[in-house]
């Protein structure tokens, strides 16, 4: 289900997918893991389905993990629980 929601928005989308759900995406291309800093929880970022000429420059892709520490930073600021998927292309 989870590699369902995903694929259905841009494929040039960068997304942060928690670690322990991989296993249930197709066509998944992890490009870094990132842990957060508070808790250890792991993510992979990626994309979904996209060739590698067709990703963003270097220097976007640089930015996704300082992106992602934020977003997860922030749940714990306001006691949430991460998401499962986090876009990080806002």
């Amino acid at each position: 289900m989870l590699a369902k929601r995903c694929e259905a928005n841009d494929p040039r989308t960068p997304v942060a997918i928690l670690d322990k759900e991989l296993r249930k995406t197709d066509s998944f291309r992890i490009e870094i893991f990132e842990l957060c800093t508070l808790c250890g929880a792991r993510f992979g970022i990626g994309y979904f389905g996209v060739p590698r000429q067709e990703l963003r420059l270097a220097e976007d892709a640089e930015d996704l993990p300082r992106k992602l520490t934020e977003i997860l930073a922030k749940d714990h600021w306001q006691h949430r629980e991460h998401k499962i998927r986090i876009d990080l292309d806002f």
